[in-house]
């Protein structure tokens, strides 16, 4: 695949939830008319398709089989020895490139896994009793009204202007990574709910643990999000643990 046509992760899940029909209707109808402008984009989502329908539907030992009986109806015996060492060469170049593509279904199935967990068990914080102050209360208690009418980008700028005089506040932190996580965006996400999960003292310790867990979760960093989640006393955590060691 070019670098024309190389699938980000965002793109592959996207591709995905389409494919799965677990895409909500607005954003289905969205991406359909996009696919229809977009022929890369319509290529990419019938080339995830074609390569998830085909190692799912097959098994790896009975195309194995096939091709090993196929090969020997159809290559004549002209020099066995010689015969014997091309079949046994292009069968092992064949077998290497499905061992390859069964390993690239299951990275994909993990990767799967892991987001519709995320999917079941992501919602975003309800957030503060929006109570006017005066200075920076105001100001924060005003971004909090945006984000609750889940206007985050309005809610970011209004917040990260109070974070220049107040870069270690737990509060400022860790409504900025939630709302980050709510954006889909877990690299800035658990780069501001890192900075509460260092205050133990803080009353947004445990659930800044639960949303960084979950960020770990959907970037398939399994061991570090399981560590936030023993370390948050949420029952969604604890379930969530118990659903992370079976695998």
């Amino acid at each position: 695949m070019n670098k024309k046509n190389e699938i980000t992760q965002e793109l592959l899940e996207t591709i995905e939830r389409f494919l799965n029909n677990t895409m909500e209707a607005t954003e289905k109808i969205q991406f359909e008319k996009l696919m229809q402008k977009d022929e890369v984009l319509k290529q990419q989502v019938e080339d995830i398709k074609t390569l998830l329908t085909g190692i799912e539907t097959a098994s790896l030992r009975e195309k194995m089989e096939e091709l090993h009986q196929h090969f020997e109806r159809t290559i004549p015996v002209r020099s066995i020895t010689q015969n014997n060492r091309t079949n046994n060469r292009l069968f092992y170049t064949i077998a290497a490139s499905f061992l390859l593509l069964l390993g690239i279904f299951w990275i994909f199935k993990s990767q799967s896994s892991n987001t519709q967990l995320f999917d079941d068990y992501f919602y975003a914080d309800p957030g503060l009793p929006t109570t006017m102050g005066n200075g920076m209360d105001f100001n924060f208690y005003d971004g909090m009204v945006n984000y609750k009418r889940k206007e985050y980008d309005v809610a970011l700028e209004k917040w990260k202007a109070l974070l220049i005089e107040k870069n270690n506040n737990d509060t400022l932190n860790y409504f900025i990574g939630v709302t980050y996580l709510a954006q889909g965006n877990t690299e800035k996400a658990i780069l501001f709910l890192e900075k509460v999960t260092s205050q133990e003292e803080s009353i947004f310790f445990e659930d800044s643990n639960y949303y960084l867990g979950l960020s770990n979760l959907k970037n398939n960093n399994i061991d570090l999000a399981k560590e936030n989640f023993r370390k948050s006393n949420k029952p969604e955590s604890l379930k969530l643990l118990n659903t992370l060691e079976k695998k």
